[in-house]
């Protein structure tokens, strides 16, 4: 049994989507020499739960890890997976960073604007980096839960979109600390 599936494209050559998780919570069809044996039964319960896992983990991503920890116990199965395979593509683009009070604007041509990942706070000290006092470091933890929201609402479907890396549009999540935007997308064509 693999413990986890590394997913990666090959030095920055694309962005990660997860497509589809698809698992095992039945004994008799453990991995053999870490192959999965030949899926003659349907899956005894749902892997949504996990895929949403692997999405939010790993989309708009270069590279991610997906533990196995992650579809032991997923409700509704509440029991241990045996084997776990993920299916993703990866698609042009890549990862942008857009410091506090500045603005990007993200452009798909003829296609539309996905935006597949996003967070407006501060994760590192190296980017967007700012003096500051020595009795204030930055959080390096700043994390705003609704800046994908924000983002998809805002960009995707459209040809062109133009966002401003700001509290008013975004959260004050880290009060003190200088935030940057930090996000990836992809073009699709129109549906």
């Amino acid at each position: 049994m693999r413990m986890d599936q590394n997913l990666g494209a090959a030095l920055y050559d694309g962005l990660i989507v997860v497509q589809n998780v698809s698992a095992s919570h039945r004994e008799s069809e453990a991995c053999v020499d870490g192959v999965p044996p030949t899926r003659l039964q349907p899956p005894l319960c749902s892997m949504t739960p996990v895929l949403r896992t692997a999405k939010k983990r790993c989309d708009g991503r270069y590279r991610c890890a997906v533990k196995m920890d992650s579809c032991h116990f997923a409700k509704p199965c509440m029991t241990r997976c045996v084997w776990m395979e993920t299916t993703y593509t990866c698609e042009t683009g890549r990862i942008h960073y857009v410091c506090q009070r500045r603005r990007s604007t993200l452009d798909c041509g003829s296609q539309v604007i996905k935006v597949l990942r996003a967070n407006y706070g501060r994760l590192s000290k190296r980017v967007c980096r700012y003096p500051y006092p020595r009795s204030q470091p930055p959080s390096t933890t700043c994390r705003d839960s609704r800046t994908l929201q924000v983002m998809a609402d805002r960009c995707d479907g459209r040809y062109r979109c133009s966002v401003r890396a700001s509290n008013s549009i975004f959260s004050n999540s880290c009060p003190g600390t200088r935030k940057y935007l930090k996000y990836s997308y992809t073009c699709v064509d129109p549906e």
